[in-house]
């Protein structure tokens, strides 16, 4: 089975950094593991089993149990077409999608009592992250950890009833 350990590493980074977490030593504080592991795991490093700490380092990300394993899998199960995506969407919904690269995707649940609505959330660059510079990615990714951070607030904020009422 293929693993695809550079996009784990990739999710941990942004999940990581998503959650405010600096740098790789916080991240491997709230985990109870090693910087070096943290810094392991987030260079993708080829393995040939899952390393034991991936449990308390999910932990500490927030994720589900299993989540690490099924991001090492998805990629090699996904197929390769891009138009799965588009049945069913507006057209400017998939030529969004099939232009640019994706860096990172979030899923909020804006549930209300008896609806089973979702929020999907897909961040883009209009060139490749391996053509950006350093400082740019950065700067991107710190602006996509801004936008989670203000989207997270808003799905934990109770709906107001009151503007209905206006």
């Amino acid at each position: 089975m293929d693993r695809d350990w550079k996009r784990l590493g990739r999710a941990i980074k942004a999940q990581r950094e998503s959650l405010g977490l600096a740098t790789q030593q916080e991240l491997a504080d709230v985990a109870g593991v090693s910087r070096q592991t943290v810094q392991s795991l987030e260079a993708g490093k080829h393995r040939s089993r899952m390393p034991a700490a991936v449990g308390p380092v999910e932990k500490a990300l927030k994720w589900e149990p299993g989540t690490a394993a099924r991001l090492l899998t998805e990629a090699a199960d996904e197929q390769p077409e891009s138009s799965r995506f588009a049945e069913g969407m507006p057209i400017r919904i998939a030529r969004e999608l099939s232009a640019g690269q994706v860096v990172d995707t979030d899923v909020l649940d804006l549930t209300l009592p008896g609806s089973s609505s979702r929020l999907v959330v897909v961040f883009k660059q209009d060139s490749p992250a391996a053509d950006m510079d350093p400082g740019e990615l950065r700067a991107a990714l710190q602006e996509w950890s801004r936008i989670q951070r203000a989207m997270r607030k808003i799905a934990a904020t109770p709906p107001d009833d009151t503007a209905d009422e206006a």
